[in-house]
């Protein structure tokens, strides 16, 4: 159930920080929007790891190399979600944000990236995948 929650509330942060970061990105620029907030979330969550006392960071060696790298897809992501937000608004871009990370993840899990294991996917999740498209085109 906590993970639940989890989830609901980084789903509630992402659509808020979205809404900032257009707003940010129509005043100085939609990559300038993205530095600016992985600057923050970058000092945020130092000073989380520091104020809590984390001392994890002596794992990092044994996390691949490949996978140190995945904060910079940030930039992308905050880019491609910035630009989305001014072309379609809120309500398009997450519900397209959520039905590609969907369907990504169903991929992935399919395919077993990411020491994810393989799982066999059903036609039927496929079609609520397509429901869900459908859901969308209905928005636009």
């Amino acid at each position: 159930m906590k993970g639940v929650i989890y989830a609901c509330l980084g789903g509630a942060f992402l659509t808020l920080q979205g809404a900032a970061n257009a707003a940010i990105g129509e005043s100085i620029g939609t990559w300038q929007a993205a530095a600016l907030t992985q600057g923050t979330g970058f000092i945020a969550a130092l000073m989380l790891v520091w104020f809590l006392g984390d001392k994890s960071w002596r794992n990092l060696k044994h996390v691949k190399p490949a996978y140190r790298l995945g904060g910079g897809l940030a930039a992308f992501i905050l880019f491609s979600n910035i630009t989305a937000y001014h072309q379609n608004g809120a309500a398009l871009t997450v519900s397209a944000v959520l039905i590609a990370q969907i369907t990504a993840t169903l991929i992935m899990e399919k395919i077993g990236w990411f020491g994810s294991v393989s799982l066999s996917l059903r036609p039927s999740q496929w079609v609520g995948v397509g429901l869900m498209v459908i859901g969308i085109l209905c928005l636009t």
